[in-house]
């Protein structure tokens, strides 16, 4: 061990006594920052300039014409694109933006073609046609600048779409907002039908009571068709009032029936109440994550939340009692799986409502800062979680349940039809009870015969009447209500929610999602191998003799050696990782174990460099830059490897990059431990193979001296 210092100290001694070495030497320590930290910076964030992006939009739209209105959808496109600084718009005509497209002025055109209104107004005739947008590429320009243009087309596209959904929605809901007047308007004709149909319940069922009784036998019907022409007038008005009654309800069951209607829409304005509600958890839960946020705003915010979950879960009660209601009727699987959705979505909300007294606890008990945020995120995870389930709540709802209550309102007028047509029949009968009244007197078994067929007719009349009453049954201030509300809620909301009924919001679970910052560790590795390379290409590994006489054998000179090339590799590997936290402002998360893992990977990247040169002279130079080429490639530091061809993924355990790139990002991230140990244990298992390739150097150590005296003989 003595001799292998005093080598170093020789090596240490001739830098000092030579200026010239001295440069070289701190040249070398300083050159591989340099090359780490301008990549990076290059690299830092790409996408923060893409308004310097310039793209072609060609607007052809000729317009078209809607009840006696021009619109031109193409123009209010181009207008909004003016307002967007995102991209580098740029607005010419066609043959010019096509020739600059070629010469790669610009990267992409965007073409809005002659019949794009026709074709977005053509969903009011019958046979709609879908407008197309087209767009073209350079690709020969630059390859992630069509990566950018193509997410530039989408969300031009996307924007139409909703711009497009909005519009539509907003006026039918405003036709639907003065049905709802109406209807409020005439509210006490509305609920007035289900007394008209209890009044001639009650009016038939007396008949019905008079025509049985007097069936009993032949004298007693003789009596009773004494008395009963002397009452059919009042039957005959009995019966003219209802059809007057049931002529009257015509419009009023009508009505109804559009009641029912928006039964069946109310359900849709608790899913947009719901996702209301979600969004305003979500606003509340964004205002805590302010850091100058107090702990009692905090805890107002958290209030605010809680009471927020718990109108939620009060308008899901009320929705599942409303579909129960209606479902006891007609137990129907669909409306029994839409309320299990609606009882699982109360679930959710009962945990979130528990995360939410925990998390207000944690509060009051000091919690703050990355620890509050962290539990706010999974918070919001949870909210984002409800509004999927919003979301698969509306899509059954409006793919099967909706169905299940049209049905129920065509059946009112279904029944209606023929509660008028028994009627009618009814009025027919009348004149034939007054003949069958004088008929009766001469022969009694007949005018048995006779009333038992009234009977039945009534019967039949009882029972379509009776089915009405109870399809009637909910109808009443209340539901009223609802359905009122429902219809004049404030159409432009309702379009919005319908335009885009959910909002996707995006957590970087590590780091701030700086392009540069995810490229630091493979940039910064790789910097440090190129700085041992530099020092293997410029030092020589060869140790002299000393002039006392006493010589090191072979191993101490190797090692000897290797500790001047170990000292300036630890230099710039410092520099580097310094660089990249205080200069360029990484955002690291565990400092002391980001300069270790340097450390580490600058001990690992020299003794393998070194022992390639040692034992291979010019051949391991070679080599190492061979390595290097693969590593850049098939170490995962860029793209992940799974994209890469399958060679890479199987050689992509044997590099030391591999190990060495994924313990800085441990480092910067936020350490997960587990990976840490395994990543340190295999830097130190390439140490180790390496440095027992150099115990092994004596056998190679006299062809290796032959091979290269021969090169220098070539004068080359």
């Amino acid at each position: 061990m003595k001799m292998l210092f005093r080598i170093f100290k020789r090596d240490l001694l001739k830098i000092k006594r030579n200026y010239a070495a001295i440069i070289i030497v701190i040249g070398l320590c300083i050159i591989p920052s340099l090359y780490a930290w301008i990549n990076i910076y290059a690299c830092w964030d790409p996408y923060a300039n893409t308004s310097n992006l310039p793209i072609a939009v060609v607007n052809k739209d000729e317009g078209t014409v809607v009840n006696s209105e021009e619109i031109n959808v193409g123009e209010k496109v181009i207008e909004s694109l003016k307002e967007n600084k995102s991209i580098k718009w740029e607005m010419i005509d066609e043959w010019q933006a096509n020739n600059l497209l070629n010469q790669g002025t610009y990267y992409a055109i965007i073409e809005i073609p002659e019949n794009f209104s026709s074709g977005l107004v053509s969903l009011t005739t019958n046979n709609p046609k879908k407008p197309s947008i087209v767009y073209k590429v350079n690709e020969k320009a630059n390859a992630i600048a069509t990566k950018i243009t193509n997410v530039a087309k989408d969300k031009l596209t996307k924007e139409i779409k909703s711009n497009f959904v909005e519009t539509v929605n907003s006026e039918v809901f405003s036709a639907l907002n003065d049905i709802g007047i109406e209807l409020d308007n005439n509210r006490s004709k509305v609920l007035s039908i289900k007394d008209v149909i209890s009044t001639s319940i009650v009016d038939l069922a007396s008949i019905q009571d008079y025509i049985n009784t007097s069936a009993k036998d032949s004298e007693s019907l003789k009596e009773y068709i004494y008395s009963m022409k002397n009452d059919l007038p009042i039957i005959t008005e009995q019966i003219n009032n209802l059809q007057k009654a049931t002529e009257l309800s015509k419009d009023l069951v009508n009505e109804n029936k559009n009641n029912l209607t928006t039964i069946n829409k109310d359900i849709n304005n608790i899913i947009i109440e719901l996702q209301t509600l979600s969004k305003k958890i979500d606003n509340s839960l964004d205002n805590i994550k302010v850091s100058s946020a107090t702990r009692d705003e905090i805890n107002k915010n958290l209030d605010e939340v809680y009471n927020y979950i718990n109108e939620m879960k009060n308008i899901i009660d009320i929705s599942i009692k409303e579909i129960n209601e209606i479902n006891e009727k007609i137990n129907n699987e669909n409306l029994n799986k839409l309320v299990g959705e609606l009882k699982n979505l109360n679930n959710i909300l009962n945990n979130q409502q528990n995360s939410i007294n925990e998390l207000k606890t944690l509060v009051n008990n000091g919690m703050a800062g990355e620890d509050l945020s962290k539990k706010i995120d999974s918070i919001i995870k949870v909210n984002d979680e409800v509004m999927n389930n919003i979301v698969g709540v509306s899509n059954n709802y409006y793919k099967n349940s909706s169905n299940v209550i049209n049905n129920i309102s065509d059946e009112y007028t279904n029944n209606l039809d023929s509660l008028n047509s028994i009627l009618e029949t009814s009025k027919i009968i009348v004149p034939q009870l007054n003949a069958l009244a004088n008929y009766g007197i001469a022969s009694s078994n007949e005018a048995i015969e006779d009333a038992e067929e009234l009977s039945n007719k009534i019967a039949d009349i009882q029972k379509s009447v009776s089915e009405l009453d109870s399809k009637l049954e909910n109808l009443n201030d209340e539901s009223l209500d609802q359905i009122i509300e429902l219809l004049t809620k404030d159409s432009s909301e309702i379009a919005d929610f319908i335009s885009s009924p959910i909002t996707v919001s995006e957590v970087d679970v590590y780091g701030e999602g700086i392009f540069g910052v995810g490229l630091t560790p493979f940039y910064s590795v790789l910097a440090i191998w190129v700085g041992a390379l530099l020092a293997g290409a410029l030092l020589t590994t060869n140790c002299e003799d000393f002039e006392d006489g006493k010589q090191p054998n072979m191993l101490q000179r190797h090692f000897g050696k290797m500790l001047l090339f170990l000292s300036i590799s630890l230099i710039q590997s410092f520099i580097i990782i310094l660089g990249d936290w205080l200069l360029l402002k990484v955002p690291v998360y565990n400092v002391p174990l980001l300069f270790g893992l340097a450390m580490l990977t600058s001990i690992t990247f020299t003794i393998i460099i070194f022992t390639l040169i040692s034992v291979l002279g010019n051949v391991g130079k070679a080599i190492a830059v061979i390595i290097m080429v693969f590593q850049i490639a098939g170490a995962g530091g860029i793209y992940p490897i799974q994209t890469n061809p399958e060679i890479f993924g199987i050689l992509y355990p044997l590099w030391p990059f591999t190990y060495s790139i994924n313990s800085f990002r441990e480092a910067i991230s936020g350490p997960v431990w587990k990976n840490v140990t395994t990543n340190v244990n295999a830097l130190l298992i390439y140490c180790l193979i390496f440095i027992i390739i150099a115990v092994l150097k004596k056998p190679f150590h006299k062809l290796i001296h032959f091979m290269e005296h021969k090169f220098e003989e070539a004068n080359l």
